[in-house]
């Protein structure tokens, strides 16, 4: 799940091949990509999951970080 995250948001929304990312890295807090990424986010988890996350749990806080998302996603 950690990868899939990773290169999701690597080719999603990381210009440039020399970002690298790993699953502690603050994604929206560093400016690394903006909160309005949420949104294509929750549709990747529900397809490539199946987990179906409610908006009000997808927040610039509660996924800033691969392992934040994770964890999340796990609750469901």
């Amino acid at each position: 799940m950690e990868e899939k995250l990773i290169n999701f948001i690597k080719g999603e929304y990381l210009t440039g091949d020399d970002i690298e990312i790993n699953a502690d890295t603050r994604l929206i807090s560093s400016g690394l990509i903006d909160s309005f990424s949420l949104v294509s986010l929750q549709t990747y988890i529900e397809k490539e999951f199946g987990k179906r996350i409610p908006a009000p749990r997808i927040t610039a806080e509660s996924f800033d970080t691969v392992n934040q998302m994770i964890e999340i996603i796990n609750q469901f």
